[in-house]
C-alpha cells in the first residue's frame, strides 16, 4: 500500500481560503471536501470519514480565529443540515480595515518575528501568524532581506522532531529521568513540540506503553533517530487533549518567588508570571518542583528568592549548598596542588 505523502496545515487551510474566496455563491462541505488540495485526496463518497470531517472543523475554526470570516449560508429547503449548508468568505469582510495600515518597516518585523517563532514554536499559531502576515505583506519576504533569525529552542533534536512530525515517522531517543541514575530508550510517535513553563516539550505517543507521554527536550540524551516505521495521521488528534492537561496542570502548579529589580530573573520570569506584585511573582509550572524549575532558579543566583511551596524552596536550597560545598572542595584541591 503507497503511503499517503502528509500536506502541511498551512498549504491546505490557504487552499481552503482560495476555495471559498472563489465561489461568492458557497460552496458545500462535500464540495470542498472533494475538490479542496489537503482534503480530496482523502475524501472518498462512498464512505463517512469522521476524522476528515474534524480536521475540517478545525480548518473552519482556525481561519475564524485569525479573523478570517467564514459564512455559513442555511439551505432554504433544511436550515440546519449541515450537509447542505454553503460556506463562503466574501471579499469585503476578508480585506483589512481601511484604516489599519502597516509601514514597510512594521510588515518587516512582524514578518521576522513570525519566521522567528515558525522556526522556533514548531506550533500551529505560528503558522498561521505567518500565514496572515503573507496576506497582508505583499511584497514583504524576508528571504530577501539578507537574514534568516533562528532564534527557536536551542535543543538540537527540535528541528528533528519537527520533520518526524512532518512526515508521521516514530522515533526512538534515549530519556533521563530525574529520579534514576540510568537514561531509557523510548519508541515515540512525535505529536507535536509544545512551549510551556519556558521549556520546550515533545507530545507524543509512546508506543511500548501504549500512552501519550510528555518529554522534556533537555532530558533527551544523544541524538534522536528517525525510523522508517510511520504512525497514522488521526493519532495528531489526542495531542489537543494532552496540551489542555498540560495547561490545567500549569493553572494548578503555583510558584511565588521575588526577582531583583532590573535583574535577569525579572526579564526572564515576569513575561511567564501569571500574576505579579512589585517584585513578587506567581509562576505555574509544569515540572514537579523539585526538578526543571528548582535547576532553573538556582541559575540566577541571588536574583531570586523562593517563598512558595515549601518543597521548591528547599530544592533551590539544597542546589545553591551543593555548588557551595563544590566551590569548597576546588579551593582546598587548588591549595593542595600549590603547597
Amino acid at each position: 500500500m503507497t503511503q499517503r505523502r502528509r500536506i502541511p496545515a498551512e498549504q491546505r487551510i490557504f487552499s481552503l481560503v482560495l476555495a471559498l474566496v472563489a465561489s461568492p455563491e458557497g460552496v458545500t462541505k462535500r464540495g470542498l471536501l472533494s475538490s479542496v488540495y489537503g482534503y480530496a485526496d482523502r475524501y472518498d463518497a462512498s464512505k463517512p470519514d469522521a476524522a476528515l470531517d474534524r480536521q475540517f472543523e478545525r480548518d473552519k475554526d482556525q481561519l475564524r480565529a485569525l479573523g478570517v470570516p467564514v459564512e455559513t449560508i442555511d439551505s432554504p429547503q433544511e436550515p440546519g443540515n449541515t450537509q447542505l449548508a454553503r460556506y463562503r468568505i466574501t471579499k469585503e469582510l476578508l480585506q483589512m480595515p481601511r484604516e489599519l495600515r502597516f509601514s514597510p518597516r512594521e510588515l518587516t518585523l512582524l514578518r521576522l518575528a513570525a519566521l522567528a517563532w515558525a522556526e522556533g514554536s514548531l506550533t500551529a499559531e505560528s503558522r498561521r501568524a505567518a500565514m496572515k502576515l503573507e496576506a497582508i505583506g505583499a511584497d514583504v519576504d524576508v528571504r530577501h532581506l539578507g537574514v534568516a533569525p533562528r532564534i527557536g529552542p536551542p535543543d538540537p533534536v527540535a528541528q528533528v522532531l519537527w520533520r518526524a512530525i512532518e512526515e508521521l515517522r516514530v522515533v526512538r531517543f534515549d530519556y533521563r529521568l530525574p529520579s534514576r541514575d540510568h537514561s531509557l530508550t523510548r519508541r515515540v510517535a512525535p505529536l507535536r513540540l509544545h512551549r510551556a513553563d519556558g521549556r520546550w516539550h515533545l507530545i507524543g505517543r509512546d508506543l511500548d506503553r501504549a500512552a501519550d507521554r510528555v518529554f522534556l527536550l533537555s532530558r533527551i540524551v544523544g541524538d534522536v533517530a528517525v525510523t522508517s516505521e510511520r504512525f497514522t495521521s488521526d493519532m495528531l488528534e489526542s495531542a489537543e487533549a494532552v496540551v489542555a492537561g498540560l495547561l490545567e496542570r500549569e493553572s494548578r502548579q503555583l510558584a511565588t518567588i521575588v526577582v531583583r529589580e532590573g535583574s535577569v530573573a525579572e526579564a526572564r520570569l515576569a513575561p511567564r508570571a501569571r500574576a505579579a506584585e512589585g517584585q513578587t511573582l506567581t509562576l505555574g509550572t509544569l515540572d514537579y518542583f523539585e526538578y526543571a524549575l528548582a535547576d532553573e532558579l538556582v541559575t540566577y543566583g541571588d536574583e531570586v528568592t523562593v517563598l512558595d511551596p515549601p518543597k521548591l524552596r528547599a530544592a533551590v536550597v539544597h542546589r545553591l549548598r551543593a555548588i557551595a560545598a563544590s566551590h569548597e572542595r576546588l579551593s582546598v584541591d587548588e591549595e593542595g596542588a600549590h603547597g
